[in-house]
């Protein structure tokens, strides 16, 4: 039975974690979890796994489920940024499941590998802002950091039994987008509604903002070189309407290995909960002779600009990939509250990457910043009112 503690609980990874391990009761226990604001969901999944320690963001939160059910408290790990080391450290998990969004998941993603407890990773920032830190941290204490992303799942199955010495390149999958068929002309105009409404994908607002600017797709780039100890220049990415293939990885000989399946995030999520081992399930069934006709094209940059300031802020190292973060964090908070168009994304995130000097980045501390200066330059420059992030704790 393997203990699991799932960080960002009531987000969608984490519904979707609580679903398989549900699912799969007599392989997986929930012992902790970590959630925001939504204290009716946090109470509901507390009821269904009832020896799970809890943790929320703030007293408020803390509070409010108190007094829904004062048998909570001595399930309670407390609140705030503490209480979340807390709950990891009381529960003593095999697996911690970092689904927070933003730059939230890197210290519990820190802490877990430096004690020795293997993370399940959906969030991108922990490695695209603190991948060399991560990477080293992981290496030495012997603690896998294994992908929940539906391509580095796929690329990391296609790579067991193989060294990265004989990978040509890799392709990482992108659907396009809500926009991909909208003229270029008009994408200024893209209203919040329309940009929220991803082809194949059900997500977060922010991801799924992040996939019609495919700023995902580049921090998904900058993952790959860490994870797979990849140069940026085998790391290619593919338009894929259908979503069915998730990632590919051609080898030195010439031949292609792909990984397909329906375009649900449970399939990679049990993967990662599972790994090392592939356990039997059908909780998600693939009918191949219903898949689509499958397409592949080339990246318009001139639709997504952010793709390119992402492999530009991987190229250039440092803190150049947490500026890029904490700016499009801004950009996308400010879009969603409806106070900028949503071609200001890639404009406020080149103006970052171009006047906020690349400097190296030894700890953790030195990350949030070079974070917290990006926040400030953006909010002030470009006059945002949303200069901090709203995306520390899923919710």
């Amino acid at each position: 039975m393997k203990r699991i503690v799932v960080l960002g609980a009531t987000g969608s990874i984490g519904r979707n974690v609580l679903n398989v391990a549900e699912h799969h009761r007599n392989r997986f226990k929930i012992v902790g979890l970590a959630a925001g604001m939504n204290v009716s969901l946090l109470e509901e999944q507390c009821r269904k796994h009832a020896d799970a320690k809890f943790t929320v963001c703030d007293a408020e939160a803390h509070d409010r489920i108190m007094q829904s059910d004062p048998s909570f408290e001595k399930r309670s790990a407390g609140h705030g940024d503490e209480a979340i080391v807390r709950l990891i450290s009381e529960t003593q998990p095999d697996l911690v499941v970092n689904a927070f969004v933003g730059f939230k998941g890197l210290k519990p993603a820190f802490y877990c590998l430096s004690n020795g407890i293997a993370v399940a990773l959906a969030n991108k920032e922990a490695v695209v802002a603190g991948g060399e830190i991560l990477m080293n941290v992981s290496k030495s204490s012997d603690a896998p950091i294994i992908p929940v992303d539906s391509e580095h799942a796929a690329i990391s199955q296609c790579l067991r039994g193989y060294s990265t010495w004989d990978v040509k390149c890799i392709y990482l999958t992108a659907s396009g987008g809500a926009l991909r068929d909208r003229p270029l002309e008009e994408l200024e105009s893209a209203g919040v509604e329309e940009v929220l409404s991803h082809p194949t994908w059900k997500m977060g607002d922010k991801i799924t903002v992040d996939s019609a600017t495919m700023l995902n797709k580049g921090l998904e780039v900058i993952e790959a070189k860490w994870l797979f100890d990849l140069p940026l220049g085998k790391i290619n990415v593919v338009v894929h309407p259908q979503s069915i293939v998730h990632s590919l990885v051609e080898f030195s000989d010439g031949s292609i290995l792909a990984q397909m399946s329906v375009p649900d995030m449970r399939l990679p999520i049990l993967y990662a909960l599972s790994y090392p081992e592939r356990i039997e399930s059908d909780l998600v069934p693939s009918r191949i002779e219903e898949f689509p006709e499958l397409s592949f094209k080339p990246v318009d940059i001139n639709r997504y600009p952010c793709l390119k300031l992402a492999r530009e802020a991987a190229e250039m190292g440092g803190s150049s990939p947490t500026v890029l973060l904490a700016s499009n964090e801004v950009a996308v908070a400010t879009f969603l509250a409806g106070e900028m168009p949503f071609s200001q994304i890639s404009v406020i995130i080149e103006d970052a990457l171009n006047k906020i000097s690349t400097s190296d980045l030894s700890s953790v501390e030195d990350i949030f910043k070079t974070a917290e200066v990006t926040r400030k330059y953006v909010g002030e420059k470009f006059h945002l009112k949303n200069k901090k992030s709203t995306w520390s704790w899923s919710c």
